[in-house]
């Protein structure tokens, strides 16, 4: 994998069926970081299953950072102005790097931070849910909160690249 390639990335649920999954393109990638750009309109894929609209068009620019082992992501999400949107963490599986594609379960806990906002944990009634139909542990559930918690200070800290001048 090295800058310029086109990858997929592909999120999936615990029980291991496919929930979306979309390409985009590595601007770097290190053992440690794999980063990631994806254009406006780009077509982001959904599992016809649980979604009435199995395709949709991505409305944001999205820098990704995947850290390969890690049990989250992170993505600077802006507005076709260029002005950030948000920033905002998945809580995921341990984040999986391939040839050609990134891959983690979203666990549906989240960390974002809106543009001129504090940090903040979302999503945990869809956290909440998951542990439910999935069985997480009660220490699982633990984890993934203590992680949030502990990511609240990256997120508030994280000073974003900005939009891509190519596009």
């Amino acid at each position: 994998m090295k800058p310029g390639d086109t990858i997929w990335v592909r999120s999936f649920k615990a029980d291991g069926s496919v929930h979306r999954w979309w390409q985009t393109t590595v601007e770097s990638a290190t053992p440690e970081c794999i980063v990631t750009w994806t254009p406006a309109g780009t077509p982001v894929f959904h599992n016809p299953e649980r979604f009435p609209h199995a395709v949709y068009d991505q409305p944001w620019a999205i820098r990704s950072y995947y850290w390969p082992g890690r049990r989250h992501d992170l993505l600077e999400v802006y507005q076709p102005d260029g002005r950030l949107h948000e920033l905002y963490i998945n809580i995921s599986s341990p984040v999986e790097v391939n040839d050609d594609e990134v891959r983690f379960i979203d666990h549906e806990l989240d960390v974002v931070q809106s543009a001129g906002e504090a940090a903040q944990i979302v999503d945990q009634d869809e956290f909440a849910e998951a542990a439910a139909k999935y069985g997480y542990t009660d220490a699982f559930v633990r984890q993934g909160y203590e992680l949030a918690e502990s990511l609240l200070a990256l997120v508030s800290g994280w000073q974003p690249l900005g939009m891509r001048a190519d596009v």
